[in-house]
């Protein structure tokens, strides 16, 4: 009997098996693997530097000053990221290319950014990068930016924008 029952047992597996339809296809996976980022600080996104007023007077005398120091900050930086390359660039000076144009009122006068060793940054693309370490999972680019007189100074506003983006290595 018992030998009865495992040959009916195995003729519906059997069956069961033969009637099972396969249906076969494939798709595809992609993605990507980035390199990794980092944030910047809250505030650092989209930051205004405020001169302190200058005499014009004063300014055409000197040809630049009230330099504000100010650094941009980032965070969260990819494990393994070794170096942030900052790249600076805005509307150039038409008669100081260097320096970055006054939309503002005041005539005669530009801005002028700087890294904190000094160097200018060039509104028109001249030594306009700094890469800087990243330590920690941040890096940190100290500037200064300031007045800079172009022609005769006549009182009025300055306002300029520079933008920076950022590569990371």
């Amino acid at each position: 009997m018992l030998r009865k029952l495992l040959v009916i047992l195995g003729i519906v597996v059997a069956a069961a098996h033969a009637c099972t339809a396969v249906a076969q296809t494939q798709f595809d996976i992609t993605g990507e693997i980035d390199p990794g980022t980092c944030q910047w600080t809250v505030g650092d996104d989209n930051r205004t530097v405020v001169f302190d007023p200058i005499d014009a007077s004063v300014l055409n005398a000197q040809g630049s000053g009230n330099f504000q120091t100010f650094s941009l900050t980032l965070q969260n930086c990819a494990p393994g990221m070794t170096s942030a390359t900052f790249v600076f660039g805005g509307t150039p000076d038409t008669n100081d290319p260097l320096r970055f144009l006054n939309a503002g009122s005041a005539q005669g006068t530009a801005v002028e950014l700087e890294s904190a060793d000094g160097l200018n940054i060039g509104a028109n693309g001249t030594n306009d990068s700094r890469t800087i370490p990243v330590v920690d999972n941040g890096a940190v680019i100290a500037l200064r930016a300031g007045y800079w007189r172009v022609g005769p100074v006549a009182a009025g506003s300055v306002q300029s924008v520079a933008t920076v983006s950022v590569t990371y290595q």
